[in-house]
């Protein structure tokens, strides 16, 4: 083994250990971001649901012309990065999405791409053997065959992903298209007297010393919460009306109890894990949930109070 795959070895083995030690306390948000492209149609209404971390995205549209016209819509992720297998986020791909159009699942044409420096090498890597998206198992004999970038040779490499979709409208008609996914939020573990966990709690319009409060309540005197940060970027909102709705568990996918959920420009007066309302917003909803820790009793209700 030369040295160059001795030291591979060892940083994908050092960031496995460190990310499988602090995958629970904190990791980055990988959004995906919906992309509409209508022409003459008509967008009528969007609705936006979080539902644990489950997101549906609902739009309404009207053909009002006298042509059947073609819309097609897309969702892609930014240009991502693996750190090791102890990442809860490991597949940051979003191979789940799923789309309907008037009802009807549609297949979407699916994009695969892999960066590095910058550079396309999606060729290189198929010339290769290798798959676009990184892979921290790649067979080293086919990384050795992987040209240099830079004077570089692409030991890991960033990767993006993207869906599309297409279907008409007849004229003088409405249709509903309708996008599911797994959201991949920002998560980490914040001192409840912190500084963090105040400007955390003003960015998404809340009162800190309020929430504080109600956590420390609802927790049994918690000194710690679990902060998610949910980032639904849509291409296409524009300061459009969102009918926006947050349903969270008792117990959420890290075993903690969601108590609080903030969104700026809704009522956060009631500290509820759920809420609904309706938003302007542009290009990008952020949605903040705090949770009670796993093994943490919640002794208050979580309709706020």
């Amino acid at each position: 083994m030369n040295l160059q795959s001795l030291t591979r070895r060892l940083l994908i083995c050092a960031a496995a250990i460190c990310t499988t030690a602090a995958a629970y306390d904190s990791e980055n948000a990988v959004p995906l971001t919906l992309g509409l492209e209508a022409g003459k149609v008509t967008v009528e209404k969007i609705a936006v649901k979080l539902n644990g971390r489950e997101v549906t995205v609902s739009v309404a549209l009207q053909n009002s012309g006298r042509v059947a016209r073609r819309v097609g819509w897309y969702a892609n992720t930014p240009q991502f990065s693996l750190l090791g297998d102890g990442e809860e986020h490991l597949d940051k791909s979003f191979a789940d999405i799923r789309a309907r159009f008037n009802g009807v699942a549609l297949t979407p044409q699916t994009y695969h791409r892999g960066y590095f420096m910058g550079r396309d090498i999606t060729p290189e890597l198929t010339k290769a053997g290798l798959a676009p998206l990184p892979d921290l198992k790649a067979d080293e004999k086919k990384l050795a065959r992987l040209t240099t970038v830079q004077g570089m040779r692409p030991e890991q490499w960033q990767g993006y992903a993207s869906y599309a979709w297409a279907d008409s409208i007849a004229h003088d008609s409405a249709a509903l298209l309708e996008v599911r996914y797994q959201a991949l939020p920002q998560f980490s573990l914040v001192d409840l007297d912190s500084s963090l966990f105040a400007q955390t709690v003003q960015q998404h319009c809340g009162d800190p010393g309020r929430v504080r409060d109600r956590l420390q309540r609802a927790a049994n005197g918690a000194t710690q919460v679990m902060v998610e940060r949910y980032e639904l970027p849509l291409a296409f909102m524009l300061m459009r009306e969102v009918q926006l709705e947050i349903v969270q568990p008792a117990v959420n996918w890290q075993q903690a109890h969601p108590l609080v959920s903030l969104v700026c420009g809704m009522n956060n007066a009631n500290q509820a894990a759920s809420i609904s309302g309706t938003v302007n917003a542009d290009l990008v909803l952020s949605v903040l949930v705090l949770s009670s820790p796993p093994g943490v009793a919640v002794r208050e209700g979580r309709n706020g109070g």
